[in-house]
């Protein structure tokens, strides 16, 4: 499923749960969480026992980053270790497009860090630092935790922890797993694959390549860039699932933009030639559809109305054809059309306006 989302939180709903207090809620609230298999009286672990044990031994998994700042955007995130020799991943931002780099072990040690690769439209990121890291988390295969389980988001949020201090931890559940194209702008992706949606708050500054487990420890994904929707002023909270993040490490998530070889200043073309009559300001109504064009290829018809493209509005044609400006080809968009009665929403694929 490929879907444009509104999300919502305010910094005024914002809470971050430090160990103790998150471990007091869990015992109020989620008393069987926890449940260890039966002993004698006296002998069962408590749930405080369990998720303190929890916390430390993924807390030596864990790193802050710390890079460039840029104005109001923030020069700090956090990163996980995925291997034995170093190996971290973290969120692509602003903080890594500085000459100074760093990234902050949980025993308190600052060491530089050098980036191995970045993906624009996962937007993720490796580090490696010159040292041997034995507590690293293990990436799988497949998806790690279904709807309803409960999780624990382990994250550096607001830079609440410089050095050896613990990461900070909120507790949720696994709402829903899907897939998401989200945009900046109709050229600028803010976040485009699967995703692990979370009832815990994650959309905050620094949290960003935060870990987050399930109840046995195993990495169900990582915090991903803040998704910001300035129509609604809603944020998303979310995980990038462990598979997609092994793909990554492994090299096996391509750029799009290295897929189709585009120029950045391709136009894009829909094969679509509209009503002209009355001139720019007449709706965009369908005259003609092009033979072997995107809109052949996903069935728009002659006389169907075009009601929104890419997002935009289109109700003149000349709004139509400055929607069609801001499209990139081969990057999928929506397009709306409204056929007699009916309206439909159709996913297409913009081609590059070929050279005479």
């Amino acid at each position: 499923m490929r879907s444009q989302i509104g999300f919502r939180n305010s910094l005024g709903n914002v809470f971050v749960l430090r160990t103790l207090a998150l471990v007091a809620i869990l015992c109020l609230c989620v008393p069987g969480v926890f449940a260890q298999e039966e002993k004698p009286a006296g002998e069962q672990k408590k749930p405080a026992s369990v998720f303190k044990e929890l916390l430390t031994k993924a807390n030596p998994k864990m790193v802050k980053v710390f890079g460039a700042g840029a104005g109001r955007v923030d020069g700090f995130a956090t990163g996980i270790i995925v291997s034995d020799d170093g190996l971290i991943l973290t969120a692509q931002g602003v903080f890594l497009d500085g000459s100074n780099v760093r990234v902050v072990t949980s025993d308190g040690v600052s060491h530089p860090a050098s980036i191995v690769q970045k993906n624009r439209v996962s937007r993720l990121a490796t580090l490696r630092i010159d040292r041997g890291t034995p507590d690293y988390f293990e990436l799988s295969d497949k998806p790690v935790g279904k709807q309803g389980d409960f999780v624990i988001a382990l994250t550096n949020a607001f830079k609440v922890a410089d050095r050896e201090e613990p990461l900070s931890a909120s507790a949720g559940i696994i709402s829903l797993r899907s897939s998401i194209e989200a945009r900046y702008n109709p050229r600028d992706i803010a976040y485009a694959g699967d995703l692990v949606l979370i009832d815990a708050i994650t959309s905050n500054p620094g949290a960003a390549g935060g870990a987050v487990i399930d109840l046995q420890g195993n990495l169900v994904g990582m915090v991903g860039k803040i998704i910001n929707s300035t129509d609604t002023n809603t944020r998303l909270n979310y995980a990038v699932p462990s598979h997609t993040l092994k793909k990554f490490v492994e090299g096996k998530l391509v750029e799009e933009a290295q897929k189709l070889a585009i120029q950045p200043n391709a136009k894009a073309d829909l094969g679509i030639a509209l009503f002209k009559l009355g001139g720019r300001n007449d709706p965009a109504y369908v005259d003609r559809v092009r033979r072997g064009s995107p809109a052949r290829e996903v069935g728009l018809k002659p006389d169907d109305l075009i009601v929104s493209l890419g997002e935009k509005k289109t109700a003149t044609v000349k709004d139509y054809d400055e929607a069609l400006k801001s499209l990139r080809p081969g990057e999928e968009t929506i397009i709306i059309v409204l056929r007699g009665k009916s309206v439909y929403r159709i996913p297409i694929t913009p081609i590059e306006v070929k050279k005479k």
